[in-house]
């Protein structure tokens, strides 16, 4: 009980990641954003996982894990990164916490195509209620007047890159240590942002933009990140799956509490589409707690 609860007051802590992404991308490019935080998160998950004494197992890797962690780096860290904070510049935080749900239909699904799983009922039932839930959230209710924003559109291309990440992480690199890939790609995908910014305009770090990405990097990187990894070594992989299903929710209410941003009807109808799709595909995966213990150790927010 008490890894379960740790877990929840994680994702209390990781549902704030997009509601301090919006912030900061009123104050510096899309590109900015996705540097600083993913090569901060990097530097703190070398601290977190006490890893830094296994970053020379890199040089371990075969040809094969080294070229596919180079391109988890690339398609993870780098493009969904960069493509999502594009698209939550775009969008709004309540439909980037719900449309890049979309993320664990598309491992289920890939997992089926891809690694040759077998289909569930949970698959076919979770798919429907995602799918329609989305449709719902990015067409705004099937809405004529209104088209689906192209924020909306790369925070699901964004969710398939994720997706495909995770389904390569699983297929190539079931063997190698947790700590290796989570520094590998994200140290990658940080020093090419980090070099993409040497043309860009830096921001001006008045007292807002330092509290928000203090609150990044605190909030969410340190406290909300280390209660996640500490969670994982308390309970089951299970019921940390479970308890993800929370960010969501958690997100959503930040979105409306501290952004301002209004609850709409087709939100509230496609989100709990969302969730309860999402809960039927978690049944699924977490009943294979040892790999999704190491992929959930990736990615405990996307």
């Amino acid at each position: 009980m008490k890894g379960t609860t740790i877990a929840l007051v994680s994702c209390m802590f990781l549902g704030l990641e997009p509601i301090f992404g919006k912030l900061l991308l009123n104050y510096m490019p899309p590109i900015v954003v996705a540097a600083l935080t993913t090569s901060t998160a990097a530097l703190i998950l070398v601290m977190i996982l006490e890893a830094r004494h296994k970053i020379w197992e890199i040089g371990k890797l075969t040809r094969k894990e080294f070229i596919v962690l180079l391109m988890v780096g690339l398609i993870s860290g780098l493009m969904a990164q960069l493509i999502y904070v594009t698209g939550l510049k775009e969008s709004t935080a309540t439909n980037a916490v719900l449309l890049t749900r979309l993320n664990s239909l598309l491992i289920a699904f890939f997992g089926v195509i891809i690694l040759k799983e077998k289909m569930t009922l949970n698959h076919v039932v979770g798919a429907v209620l995602m799918v329609l839930g989305v449709v719902i959230i990015a067409t705004k209710n099937f809405s004529v007047e209104v088209k689906p924003t192209q924020g909306d559109g790369l925070l699901i291309i964004a969710a398939v890159l994720w997706a495909a990440a995770n389904i390569l992480m699983k297929k190539y690199l079931s063997k190698v240590p947790p700590e290796v890939i989570v520094i590998g790609y994200n140290g990658f995908s940080g020093i090419i942002l980090l070099s993409m910014t040497a043309n860009q305009i830096m921001p001006e770090f008045n007292i807002h933009v330092l509290a928000y990405l203090t609150g990044m990097i605190v909030l969410v990187s340190i406290i909300g990140r280390y209660l996640w990894y500490f969670s994982l070594e308390h309970t089951d992989a299970c019921n940390v799956g479970l308890a993800s299903l929370t960010i969501p929710l958690f997100g959503v209410f930040y979105s409306v509490f501290l952004l301002g941003e209004v609850l709409q009807t087709y939100q509230l109808i496609g989100g709990l589409m969302v969730f309860a799709g999402l809960v039927a595909i978690e049944i699924h995966l977490t009943s294979h707690s040892d790999v999704e213990h190491r992929l959930r150790r990736h990615h405990p927010h996307h």
